[in-house]
């Protein structure tokens, strides 16, 4: 066992011996390359739910190494295979991109199924579940540095029953024409019927949507695909 490495310096070994990039582990696990590069650089500790999506999506990862330092570093004796996601590991869902947001906006049901829908595929693991998600193409800089012009994410629809529950995390919300992704911090539909929408770029500005001109909510749940800034 090797103590004299910290768990950011045994990171950056397996990642070399993966012969893979953060930009690439980020895009597979759902979250922003930030994320990584804040660890590696030793601003962040990686997370118990980061440990074990890494070991869940590269299973090649030797547990005892990442977590304990013992040796080897990866369980597969080529130290540079890769294992590939198997088919039957991915899915397609409905892609909204930007330029679809108009008609997205207009012939919207509670379930998106039109045929000629552009699909993107994702891993089944973030799926968790969930019925109806989409892939939204997020438009502009208003909620960088998290979520860039051109980012890929995957949202799943809020009952409409649970809507006055939602705060703190970032969601996509159709009201009257528009279609925008913004933060919940101000959920006042239980006491004064309406939210306040928040961007996380100060220069994004925020809107206040009055209930009634509510016509669909989806929490975004994962990054799919990230620019590279």
């Amino acid at each position: 066992m090797d103590t004299s490495l910290t768990i950011q310096d045994r990171l950056k070994q397996i990642f070399d011996a993966l012969g893979i990039t953060i930009y690439q582990i980020a895009k597979e696990l759902g979250e922003n390359p930030s994320k990584f590069y804040n660890i590696l650089n030793g601003r962040a500790k990686p997370s118990y739910d980061t440990i074990m999506s890494l070991l869940a999506c590269y299973p090649q990862i030797s547990a005892d190494y990442l977590i304990r330092g013992i040796a080897p570093v990866l369980n597969s004796p080529e130290a540079n295979a890769r294992i590939m996601v198997a088919e039957d590991d991915t899915i397609d869902v409905p892609f909204i991109p930007v330029k679809f947001y108009a008609t997205f906006v207009e012939s919207y049901s509670d379930t998106v199924s039109s045929s000629d829908i552009e699909h993107f595929r994702v891993r089944r693991p973030l799926i968790k579940g969930q019925k109806n998600t989409v892939v939204l193409e997020i438009s502009g800089n208003s909620m960088s540095p998290q979520l860039a012009h051109g980012a890929k994410v995957l949202a799943m629809p809020v009952n409409e029953n649970d809507w006055e529950y939602q705060s703190g995390a970032v969601y996509a919300v159709m009201y009257r024409d528009y279609f925008v992704v913004k933060r919940i911090r101000d959920n006042e539909l239980l006491t004064r019927k309406y939210l306040t929408l928040h961007s996380d770029n100060p220069n994004g500005g925020n809107v206040t949507v009055p209930l009634q001109d509510i016509r669909g909510l989806w929490k975004i749940i994962a990054i799919v695909e990230a620019p590279v800034e």
